[in-house]
């Protein structure tokens, strides 16, 4: 099969399927054309459906348990693409990375402690310190006048000063797209290192990096301390996060048991049989599928810059250098963030709120998903164009 623009451009249509993205009652009112919640709008690799496929007609789905394939699968697609090496024992199976989350931060940390993130990021991560009885410690993110972020040092280090434990770092960053170099992430290390504060990183992007930028992951750095946990997951990758399977990587046996124990004891583990199939098709077969995605996106990038630069002037796209998820800054258009999402009502289309990144950091901002069809992002921006220039 060939992963060209014109199988990307034919899009799957996904309603009936109880898709999130597409039915969601709270959010998917009727016409409403959705570029929000980060899953993808493509067909999956062929060799995934046929794993599946394969799998379904044996027909007996019983107990199923984590297999030295599955972890020899993580550790190649790892190794090939990002050039990590890791040992298969490195490796612990779970459900999600918001479960691996959360598993993080109960047990590298107590109840009281500070726990560093950066915000605008991914709602989970507040999620997962508060529901915990820590204490969030933002060091918000910096950015100039073209939407560039960038880590403030000082603002870590201050909450490290004051006790933090834990840093949570999104690496490549979700929402403003950032792929962090070497040489931020080593000063990042460093500076938890001196203060002995460990450090959680969220790589389920890693496999959305655009060129001249490279991922870099973090337990590439010789730096990294061994009881880092890096979370990883073919979910976003491959557009299978329905299917419930991710893993943490850590090279401290002591850190790896504590989050076995605690998923165990809260009946979080992994070997839901579909997941495991599907995975390790994924990870073994479907490089071809990444690489034309990865093509495509870029092709995707373009068109929504173009498009904001002709309709929307005003607004600032953060520099895309990963992920497939757009930061859009509206705020020099005078509307109340309350004022814009009630537009965007109007106009049937449906973003992801910058508030879910951050109350403060997130006004006035909107995530754009443009991890689909070129029609349906070409609409989806002049709907959001239209709504931002009426009256």
């Amino acid at each position: 099969m060939q992963y060209n623009e014109a199988f990307f451009d034919q899009g799957i249509d996904r309603t009936g399927t109880n898709a999130v993205k597409w039915e969601a009652p709270e959010v998917m009112a009727e016409g409403v054309l959705p570029l929000w919640i980060a899953d993808m709008d493509f067909r999956c690799a062929e060799p995934i459906r046929q794993a599946l496929v394969q799998r379904a007609q044996h027909a007996c789905y019983g107990y199923t348990f984590v297999g030295d394939e599955d972890a020899r699968a993580l550790t190649g697609f790892w190794q090939r693409r990002h050039h990590l090496h890791f040992q298969p024992q490195d490796a612990l199976m779970l459900p999600t990375v918001v479960a691996g989350l959360r598993a993080c931060v109960a047990t590298m940390t107590q109840p009281g402690d500070g726990v560093i993130i950066q915000s605008p990021v991914y709602g989970p991560f507040f999620s997962a310190i508060v529901d915990s009885g820590r204490i969030v410690m933002d060091a918000p993110l910096r950015h100039d006048e073209t939407g560039y972020y960038t880590m403030d040092y000082q603002a870590i280090e201050r909450h490290l000063i004051s006790g933090a434990r834990l840093m949570i770092l999104c690496n490549p960053h979700n929402p403003v797209g950032r792929a962090w170099s070497q040489e931020e992430l080593r000063a990042l290390v460093l500076l938890l290192k001196r203060y002995r504060a460990r450090l959680v990183s969220d790589e389920i992007h890693a496999d959305f990096v655009f060129a001249p930028k490279r991922f870099i992951p973090i337990l590439s750095l010789p730096e990294t301390s061994a009881d880092t946990v890096f979370l990883a997951a073919a979910s976003k990758t491959f557009n299978i996060a329905g299917l419930k399977q991710s893993a943490a990587i850590c090279r401290d046996e002591e850190t790896l048991r504590m989050l076995a124990r605690f998923l165990h004891r809260g009946g979080a583990e992994s070997g839901n049989i579909f997941a495991l199939v599907a995975t390790q098709a994924a990870y073994n077969a479907c490089d071809d599928w990444l690489d034309g995605l990865l093509h495509y996106l870029k092709g995707n990038q373009a068109l929504l810059s173009q498009i904001l630069s002709e309709k929307l002037p005003k607004a600032v796209v953060s520099p895309m250098e990963a992920t497939y998820l757009a930061w859009v800054d509206l705020r020099a258009y005078g509307l109340d963030h309350d004022q814009i999402e009630a537009r965007l009502k109007k106009h049937k289309v449906a973003f992801t709120s910058g508030r879910f990144f951050g109350q403060v950091t997130g006004d006035g901002f909107m995530r754009v998903n443009y991890g689909c069809p070129r029609a349906q992002l070409q609409e989806g921006i002049s709907r959001l164009a239209s709504a931002m220039n009426e009256g």
